[in-house]
This record gives structure tokens, sequence and C-alpha cells, in this order.
């Protein structure tokens, strides 16, 4: 099973942006995205251009892999495999996505809390 977040691309993330705060913003507006997405693929599925599903979930599998969400990413890639793109595989998929975006919002949330409370915990220190 996946790690629910990805420290290593959080990492790569940080590097990228140059900041840790940038970088958990970056991941914030994954997070509050992440339903509208999930839609957009469940709308796209049900769409009769199968290029818009495609498109969807491999924009959520891209997005995933640079905010750190392995989950979300591992299951987006599932929906692009053609076997899982029955009514029944894709439907119980889409399921799996919105579990996994719960679980990675929580554990986003939890590690900003964190972080928060070290930086707090850390000005405190004397020199």
């Amino acid at each position: 099973m996946q790690p629910i977040i990805d420290k290593a691309a959080v990492s790569r993330l940080v590097a990228e942006l140059g900041s840790p705060r940038a970088a958990s913003s970056f991941v914030s507006r994954f997070a509050d995205l992440l339903d509208e997405r999930i839609l957009t693929i469940e709308r796209a599925f049900r769409s009769p251009d199968p290029d818009q599903w495609r498109d969807a979930a491999q924009g959520l599998r891209l997005a995933a892999a640079k905010a750190g969400a392995a989950r979300l990413q591992a299951t987006a890639a599932q929906l692009l495999d053609p076997e899982a793109q029955d009514a029944r595989s894709a439907l119980a998929l889409i399921g799996h996505l919105r579990s996994d975006a719960r679980v990675f919002t929580l554990a986003h949330s939890a590690m900003c809390e964190e972080d928060a409370l070290a930086e707090r915990l850390a000005a405190r220190r004397p020199a």
C-alpha cells in the first residue's frame, strides 16, 4: 500500500518552489481542489469522449505526484488502465479516490498543524 503522503515528493516540491511554505501552499490548494477534480473524473467517465476521462485521470495523477499524494496518484493511475474503464471498476476506483482524498486532506492538515507547532516551539527557545 502506498503511503498517504510521500515525503520524498514533498521534499522535491520544497526544493522546486524554494520554500516549505510555498510547498505547503501548493499542497493545500491541491487538497482544496480534490473534490472538484474527482467530480470532473466522474463526469468524464459518463461522457462519450474517452479523452475527457483520460485527461481528467491523468491530470489528477500528475498533480497528486507533485503534491506527494501517493495513494491518490496510484489510484488515478489505475483509472488509466484500460481494464478499469468498465462501469463497475471505474466507479469503485472513484470511490477509492474519494476515500484517499479524505485521508490525504486529514494527513496534510495534521502535518501543517505539526509544522506550525514546531515553528512556535522553535521561536520560544532561548538563543
